[in-house]
Formats: structure tokens, sequence, C-alpha cells
């Protein structure tokens, strides 16, 4: 399996696990895919490819999905076992047991904390942080990761850094 393959399957699950959860009171049902589509400024056509597994977004739009539901972008790649995953995990059951009726310990309705608070992205520790990660995958997969970190640091307007190679 590619990398590319692996990476439109995280975010096929995710994105399909945040439209299941998140959606607004008003509406008292799931999105659909054309009020996603309307919202992030997609096609239908793009939103069910990205819900089966057949592509993966591009950067800005990855970031749209992203605010609408109220994640961080990472959530859509980043490991089941990391710890920002595991806590937009947690605060999605809280949500469908709150929908159930079942008691809740906080009212968090938020599936990953404000996306308001996330505007300045990472810095670049964080970034560093996430490429020791990235070293780990395939190829494949890392390329696009590459690719997404640069599409987003120009989406917000920080230009590429080149850092000086240390000679050991």
């Amino acid at each position: 399996m590619s990398g590319r393959h692996d990476a439109a399957e995280c975010f096929s699950r995710r994105l399909q696990r945040l439209q299941e959860v998140i959606y607004p009171a008003d509406l008292g049902r799931p999105y659909t895919e054309r009020e996603i589509a309307e919202a992030v400024g997609m096609s239908v056509s793009q939103i069910s490819n990205l819900r089966n597994g057949r592509s993966v977004p591009r950067a800005d739009r990855a970031v749209a999905l992203a605010t609408l539901f109220g994640v961080r972008v990472e959530y859509f790649f980043l490991p089941g076992e990391d710890r920002y995953t595991r806590d937009v995990e947690r605060h999605l059951r809280a949500i469908e047991q709150e929908r159930r009726g079942e008691p809740v310990g906080h009212r968090d309705r938020a599936a990953g904390g404000s996306a308001a608070a996330d505007t300045e992205l990472f810095d670049d520790d964080q970034v560093r942080q996430i490429a020791e990660g990235v070293a780990v995958l395939p190829h494949d997969m890392r390329e696009t990761v590459h690719a997404l970190v640069d599409q987003l640091r120009r989406a917000v307007g920080r230009p590429h850094k080149s850092r000086e190679r240390k000679p050991w």
C-alpha cells in the first residue's frame, strides 16, 4: 500500500467520524456532503472522494474542513495513539453520550478545542516534532506530509525557513 493511499484512508476515516458526530444542534442531524462542500468551497464529488478514501485534500481545504468541524488539521493525519487524536476521540464519544442522554463529565461540545485558538498553527519546534514522527512513515507518505506542511506554511503566509545544515 502506498503512503498516499494510507493518508487518504486515514483522512477518510477521520472525516467520516467527524461528520457522524459534529453537527449544529439546529440541524439535529449530520451535515450532508452538499452542506460540507458549500461550507468549505469544494464540490460534492470532491467531498465524496475524501469520504471514500480516493483522495487527500489540498492543505487549504484540509484546514477549512478542520475549522468546520472544530479540530486542528493534524487530526486528519496523526496516528490513532497520538494524544491529540485520543483527546478528539474522547470528546466525540462524550458528544455521542450526551445525545443518548447519558451523563457526561464535561460540556465541551467541540471535538478538538477551539479552532480559533489554533490560527497560529505550529511554531518551528512543533513542526520539527511532527517531522521527526514522519521519519518513520513510508517514503510516499513522508512526501505527502512534507507537501502538506509546505502548503500549510504558504496558506498562513509563513515562508519555509531553510535551516543551516550541521556538519555532523
